[in-house]
């Protein structure tokens, strides 16, 4: 299931670092921060899509009934 809200990271980035050239020592350091975040985040919602496909699989196979489970009636 990708990402409803999509972004091209590099173009991002690329304006982030922009921003940090524009802003000096301080603000570079700040954009610099941001921009790590922006990557983790991406890293982050990158797993996030598959786990939710993987469990998306996991809910489309059919169940077995065993008898020795701790949910099925004895």
């Amino acid at each position: 299931m990708p990402s409803e809200n999509q972004i091209d990271l590099e173009v991002a980035l690329r304006k982030i670092h922009e921003l940090a050239l524009a802003d000096g020592d301080l603000g570079y350091a700040y954009w610099y921060e941001v921009g790590q975040m922006l990557r983790r985040a991406a890293g982050m919602q990158a797993e996030i899509d598959a786990l939710s496909k993987e469990l998306e699989q996991c809910r489309a196979k059919p169940r077995k009934t065993d008898s020795g489970s701790l949910w099925s009636k004895p």
